[in-house]
């Protein structure tokens, strides 16, 4: 039975490790936003599924890694079982609760998409010339965000001043003097 838990427990500890590497490539390689699936249906009234991988690896490792140690201190295999049931459905279940449940909320809540904000009004918070960058300050949904910017027609833009977002290009948002 010990072999059982070890490999739940590498498993477990297998699929965080890859799942964190291959995570971080996308990310560099800018193919992140390829690998989004949406699976989730309205559980129990969360609007989300706890079967997420993540939740599931939790499970795995935990019940490998507890019953590897119950079994390392002589504990009856009964009593291994479901010490190591238990331990790995209520650590998972808080994953899911405090942690999967309000991130998946305030994703949904702020995202707001790069196209919808051409037009938007923003402030320059660091002026900005035909050859400098510069940084402007612009509010969504109540929450105030920053952006790197330069000014579309090469004009000078000095901080305080209104401006409109009029493109984004590699997240660098061109405006123009409102």
């Amino acid at each position: 039975m010990v072999r059982i838990f070890y490999i739940c427990f590498g498993v477990g500890v297998g699929f965080t490790v890859l799942s964190f590497v291959v995570g971080q490539l996308f990310d560099f390689m800018g193919l992140d936003g390829i690998t989004d699936l949406e699976l989730d249906g309205d559980w129990f009234g969360f609007g989300i599924s706890p079967l997420k991988p993540v939740v599931l690896a939790a499970f795995v490792t935990v019940f490998g890694g507890v019953g590897i140690i119950l079994t390392n201190k002589e504990f009856p295999l009964y009593v291994t079982i479901g010490i190591s049931l238990g331990c790995g459905v209520l650590v998972s279940a808080l994953l899911y609760r405090f942690i999967i449940v309000p991130l998946h909320k305030a994703q949904n809540t702020s995202v707001v998409s790069q196209q919808s904000l051409i037009g938007y009004v923003a402030k320059v918070t660091l002026g900005m010339s035909q050859e400098n960058m510069g940084r402007i300050s612009y509010i969504v949904h109540g929450n105030t965000y920053s952006a790197p910017a330069k000014s579309y027609q090469g004009e000078s833009l000095e901080k305080g001043d209104e401006v409109i977002i009029t493109d984004i290009y590699n997240n660098i948002f061109y405006v123009k003097r409102r």
